[in-house]
């Protein structure tokens, strides 16, 4: 694919540019909240911005486009995510803000014990290093390198190097602003992208006229990879990735107050819903333009990219390439803040309390490399393992679905112990793994195995707490829990 000098020095600037924001924000940084949570002081368009960005991954810009040529427009119905922006906004985040967490795992030591909170560390640690920010460097790689015809290796060491600089300089300040100027990037390269688009064919009209009825179809049958039992699970899976991930809300522990969380999380839910339909328009186009003869054996994240280097012009193609770049970054930073964030509070602290902030400021920089040198190893190893990229919402579905179901039910539930928090957290993860590995659901395998996690934690959680009693010392942590909590809702 042979790019315009035009795209290429698009491109390049924008790169600089984002190391440019990042020196600039690491300035701000001088103590470890300043690193974590951006010291408490993000406003409400970068708190969007910054949602925006790590919601809106490298499978969002490339992925979706190869997903509605295969199985039509029904894919534009994971906007109904913002439902899950609207409940975080209105009930769990000014929880959060208000209790001055610093991660997400504090809260279920208030609520359950240490035992809970270490467990789902771990869990959050391993899927944000390896299956977030490992996979979301392998698959922006893989575009990037088709498109530049250059190593993949290569670019894998580039992206990885570039993440790793602005994170270790500035933690949460740098990402905040860098991924800001990547939601800015992408919400170019998909605007420019559906304008071109649809006038290349006459607006929606023209372009729903030359593709199968099927195509267009929002909701197709249950026969359909994307059909309604496809469609509730993404739905469902928003829940737990805005309301309970580490990975999203730490960006609403860093709002400025707690009308600033909610209007953060607000507008990114309005943003994503023009976002989620702009980006399945090349999927739409490319049925128009390929026949399945003409792209068999072609991969199918090349779909959209194929789609906008024949139809957009010289410089707004580098503005898309750059939109592709900033969609891997800004969800890849995120994944890497977020699990150094979880290792030095949750664990490093524990084991050697008392030392300087500046001391703990280090270590969370040092655990930023050492984190990225394992998600670049697991990045390498990926195309050996064969499906992984397709694995991101399995992964999803089996750890963070118990996770969620546990902490709904340790906010509304007062019964629930940590025992039976431990046993859905293990037996849930447990249960949708089996239904993952086994392809349990056949074509519905996702929903399926959504629904084997889901349930399996819901019943195990009621079950045990049921049927034991909670410690002296639990009754007592969760009586001050919910005092506390009683004060931050009134």
């Amino acid at each position: 694919m042979i790019l315009a000098p035009i795209d290429i020095v698009v491109f390049l600037v924008f790169m600089l540019f984002s190391i440019y924001v990042a020196w600039f924000s690491s300035k701000n940084v001088s103590e470890l909240d300043d690193f974590t949570v951006a010291g408490r002081n993000l406003g409400p368009f970068v708190l969007a911005a910054t949602f925006g960005a790590t919601n809106f991954s490298t499978w969002s810009m490339v992925g979706k486009p190869g997903m509605v040529y295969n199985t039509g427009i029904s894919v534009v119905w994971i906007a109904l995510n913002a439902m899950a922006c609207v409940m975080a906004a209105v009930i769990f985040s000014p929880i959060y803000r208000k209790l001055q967490y610093v991660t997400m795992a504090e809260i279920f030591e208030d609520r359950y014990d240490g035992k809970v909170r270490s467990l789902i560390s771990v869990i959050w640690i391993i899927a944000d290093t390896l299956n977030r920010y490992g996979v979301t460097i392998y698959a922006s790689a893989v575009i990037m390198s088709l498109l530049f015809k250059v190593d993949i290796n290569v670019f894998i060491i580039i992206m990885a190097v570039l993440c790793w600089l602005y994170t270790y300089f500035g933690g949460l300040q740098s990402v905040a602003l860098t991924d800001a100027a990547q939601f800015a990037m992408m919400w170019l390269g998909l605007f420019f992208g559906a304008i071109f688009v649809l006038g290349e064919f006459g607006g929606w009209a023209g372009l729903s006229a030359q593709v199968p009825s099927n195509i267009t179809e929002l909701v197709p049958d249950i026969n359909s990879g994307t059909g309604w039992p496809w469609i509730l699970a993404m739905t469902l899976l928003g829940f737990p990735y805005f309301i309970t991930s580490q990975f999203v809300m730490q960006r609403g522990l860093a709002a400025k107050t707690v009308n600033v969380a909610r209007w953060g999380l607000l507008l990114a839910g309005l943003l994503a819903i023009p976002m989620a339909i702009m980006e399945v328009i090349p999927g739409i186009a490319a049925r128009a333009m390929f026949t399945p003869e003409n792209i068999a054996g072609v991969n199918p994240d090349m779909i959209g990219p194929m789609v906008y280097t024949k139809i957009l012009p010289p410089g707004i193609l580098g503005i898309f390439f750059s939109a592709m770049l900033a969609a891997g970054l800004s969800t890849a930073d995120s994944a890497l803040l977020s699990s150094s964030s979880l290792i030095v509070n949750e664990f490093y602290t524990k084991f050697y309390p008392g030392r300087s902030n500046n001391h703990y400021l280090y270590v969370n920089r040092i655990t930023t490399l050492i984190l990225s040198a394992l998600g670049v190893a697991w990045a390498l190893i990926v195309p050996k393992l064969g499906g992984a990229v397709d694995a991101i919402l399995n992964v999803v579905a089996i750890t963070d679905m118990p996770v969620f179901v546990v902490i709904c039910l340790g906010l509304f539930v007062r019964k629930i112990n940590a025992l039976g928090a431990l046993f859905a957290i293990i037996l849930g993860t447990i249960a949708g793994t089996v239904a993952s590995v086994y392809g349990l659901g056949g074509i519905q395998g996702l929903a399926f195995t959504t629904a084997a996690s889901t349930i399996t934690a819901l019943v195990a959680g009621l079950l045990v707490s049921n049927v034991t009693k909670k410690t002296d010392a639990e009754q007592k942590r969760s009586t001050e829990f919910f005092d506390r909590i009683k004060h931050v809702t009134e």
